[in-house]
C-alpha cells in the first residue's frame, strides 16, 4: 500500500448517517490512474469508492464518490492511496441504456432520460410517477440532448448540455446513489436573464384522496391536502437581506414568518410529500445567490412544481439544486432529518502526503 493523503470527514449538524454518499475532487500524482485509487478507515476497513477523470484546461483532476457511516458530530480520518481492497457496495446500482437510462438495484428501479429528466421511479414494483419529470425557463422547455455518463457501482452522473429558443445555453446535471434512493438535480442558465424563472414539475403518482405535506420553514409545519380546491403553496421572497415566507392552503395563508438571516433559511428548505403507501422528501440544496422567488406548490393529483424566479441583478451562470428522495411507506412524523440530512452534508477536507 502507498498512502497518498487523508480525507477527514466531519458530521457537523448531530445527524447520524447510514453509508452517506460523499464527493471530492483532487489532482492526481502524475503516474497515478484512478483505477489504481483505494480508501480505507484508519484500522483498514476498505470504504467504497468510485473515480471518476475531469479534465481541466491545464491539468487533470479526479473525482472522488465514496460512501461513510457517521454517529452525531463524528470526524473520521479515511485513508487514500494505492494497492489497497476496494470497499464493496452491498447493492450497486446495474445501469444499462434503453431509451434512456435504467438504473437497477434489488428494491429500486430508476429510470431517466438523455436530457436528465426523471421519466419513472419504482420502488418495492410501486410506481411513483405518472409521467417524466420537467424542467423550463419562463414555461418553455430546452432542446438539445447532448449529453456525458459516467456511472459505476456506487452512482451514476449524467450531463445533458442544452439550449432555449432565445439562445440561453443550459446544462442539467443528474446524479443518484446506490446508498440512497434519491435524485439530485441541478439546472444551470449559462446567460441567465433578470427575472428568468426556472420550475421543476414532478408528477406524482398520488394513491388516495388524502395527502399529508409537511414543511422545514418556522421549524416545521404540517398540513394536509384533501379535495381540488386545496393545494398547498410554500412562498418565500428574498429581498434585501431578509427573507419572508407563506404557506397557504385553498387560497388561505395558515403560517408565515420572517428571518433576518437568509443562510439560516436554506437549512429550512425541505418539505414531504406523503400519501397512502408512498413518500416523496424534496430538499432544496442550491439555489442563486439573487434569487428573488421561490415557491414550492403541491397539488392534490400530485404535481408538485418548485419555481425558482431570478433577482434583477444576476449575472453570470445560476445554478438550481434539487434533490428528490423516493420512499415508501413513511409515517408522517417519522423522516424528519430525511431532507436536513440532505441540505447539511458532512464536511469533507484532503490533506495530501500525509495519513497522520
Amino acid at each position: 500500500m502507498k498512502p497518498l493523503g487523508t480525507l477527514l470527514v466531519r458530521e457537523t449538524h448531530g445527524i447520524r448517517r447510514f453509508l452517506y454518499p460523499l464527493a471530492t475532487t483532487l489532482e492526481l500524482p502524475h503516474g497515478v490512474a484512478p483505477a489504481d485509487l483505494g480508501l480505507a478507515r484508519s484500522g483498514g476497513q476498505p470504504v467504497p469508492l468510485q473515480c471518476t477523470l475531469e479534465p481541466k484546461r491545464d491539468s487533470a483532476a479526479v473525482r472522488i464518490d465514496f460512501a461513510v457511516s457517521l454517529a452525531p458530530y463524528e470526524q473520521v480520518t479515511l485513508i487514500l492511496g494505492t494497492g489497497m481492497d476496494t470497499g464493496l457496495i452491498d447493492d450497486p446500482i446495474s445501469l444499462r441504456a434503453a431509451d434512456g437510462y435504467v438504473s437497477e438495484q434489488r428494491r429500486v428501479r430508476l429510470e431517466f432520460e438523455r436530457t436528465g429528466s426523471i421519466s419513472q421511479i419504482l420502488y418495492d414494483g410501486i410506481r411513483h410517477l405518472r409521467g417524466p419529470s420537467r424542467i423550463t425557463r419562463n414555461g418553455e422547455a430546452a432542446a438539445g440532448t447532448d449529453h456525458v455518463i459516467n456511472a459505476g457501482p456506487l452512482g451514476a452522473r449524467l450531463l445533458a448540455q442544452c439550449r432555449y429558443a432565445d439562445g440561453c445555453r443550459a446544462r442539467t446535471t443528474l446524479e443518484i446513489s446506490a446508498c440512497k434512493s434519491w435524485a439530485m438535480l441541478t439546472h444551470v442558465l449559462n446567460e441567465p436573464d433578470p427575472h428568468d424563472i426556472v420550475s421543476f414539475t414532478l408528477p406524482l403518482e398520488a394513491s388516495s384522496p388524502l395527502i399529508t405535506c409537511d414543511f422545514g420553514p418556522g421549524g416545521g409545519v404540517y398540513g394536509k391536502l384533501q379535495g381540488p380546491a386545496s393545494p398547498a403553496v410554500w412562498q418565500t421572497e428574498f429581498s434585501e437581506g431578509r427573507v419572508h415566507w407563506t404557506l397557504a392552503t385553498a387560497g388561505r395563508v395558515d403560517c408565515q414568518g420572517t428571518i433576518s438571516r437568509p443562510e439560516e433559511y436554506r437549512a429550512q428548505c425541505w418539505f414531504h410529500w406523503i400519501d397512502r403507501n408512498k413518500s416523496l422528501a424534496v430538499a432544496i440544496p442550491g439555489i442563486p445567490e439573487d434569487l428573488r422567488q421561490m415557491t414550492a406548490n403541491l397539488g392534490v393529483g400530485g404535481d408538485i412544481t418548485l419555481s425558482f424566479e431570478l433577482g434583477s441583478t444576476v449575472r453570470g451562470p445560476a445554478a438550481v439544486t434539487v434533490c428528490y428522495h423516493f420512499l415508501n411507506d413513511i409515517p408522517p412524523v417519522s423522516a424528519a432529518t430525511s431532507p436536513q440530512s440532505i441540505l447539511l452534508p458532512p464536511v469533507v477536507a484532503f490533506r495530501p502526503g500525509t495519513t497522520a
